[in-house]
């Protein structure tokens, strides 16, 4: 699996979502522009997406996004929390469902990541990794590299978050995934830019995960 889904499910259930945020990523807003690369209209891959608010945005920016999302809770409070209208159908083979917007503009999958592919929505121009690689197991981790390299068409932009602490103090999730993590799982295929390091360390992360120090980094991966 994709994700650990019993502790996902139980997180929303519970409502125990602390990794949400209800305003647009700062990453996000600040390198839209490396992302779009001077396109319109374009399709916007987020995996593991929750109900994060970057998809509207993008979405009233004029593009197609597609999201993948285990916790059907998520996508159903996306929805009627921006007050979007959407049909939901079924996948084949009892995969899961997918919730379509009105103007099909925001085709979030419920399903596990990985039966997720190509056949779904084809290739994408752009993706947009948050929380996604920093949740996956290490176990998985190859596994889901290659899934992103395969859904990436020509010109794609890969934007992808990361985080460094201490991982002696706290093992995650959001786990660690070192620069040379990076180099490994996508140097093959990808060219990667790092674009920025960023403190966002506060008190509440030394109550919350014992750990001193916390950095946010972003990736620019493209197709070699």
């Amino acid at each position: 699996m994709a994700e650990q889904p019993y502790d996902w499910l139980k997180a929303w259930d519970e409502n125990d979502i602390g990794f949400h945020r209800d305003n647009i990523d700062p990453f996000l807003s600040k390198y839209i522009d490396r992302l779009i690369n001077g396109r319109k209209n374009i399709k916007i891959f987020i995996p593991l997406c929750g109900k994060t608010v970057d998809i509207k945005w993008l979405w009233e920016l004029g593009h197609t996004v597609i999201g993948v999302e285990l916790a059907r809770k998520a996508l159903e409070e996306f929805f009627e929390e921006h007050n979007i209208s959407y049909t939901v159908s079924k996948l084949p083979d009892g995969k899961g469902e997918v919730f379509t917007s009105e103007d099909k503009r925001i085709k979030l999958y419920c399903c596990d990541l990985f039966k997720f592919n190509s056949s779904c929505e084809g290739l994408m121009d752009a993706m947009w990794d948050r929380g996604s690689l920093v949740a996956i197991e290490e176990k998985d981790r190859q596994r889901y590299a290659e899934l992103m390299k395969s859904l990436m068409g020509e010109g794609c932009q890969y934007l992808a978050e990361t985080l460094e602490y201490d991982e002696t103090k706290f093992g995650g999730p959001p786990r660690i995934v070192s620069e040379q993590n990076i180099k490994d799982l996508f140097g093959d295929k990808l060219e990667i830019t790092h674009l920025e390091r960023k403190d966002i360390f506060t008190p509440a992360f030394k109550e919350t995960w014992g750990i001193d120090s916390l950095f946010e980094h972003l990736y620019l991966f493209c197709l070699k």
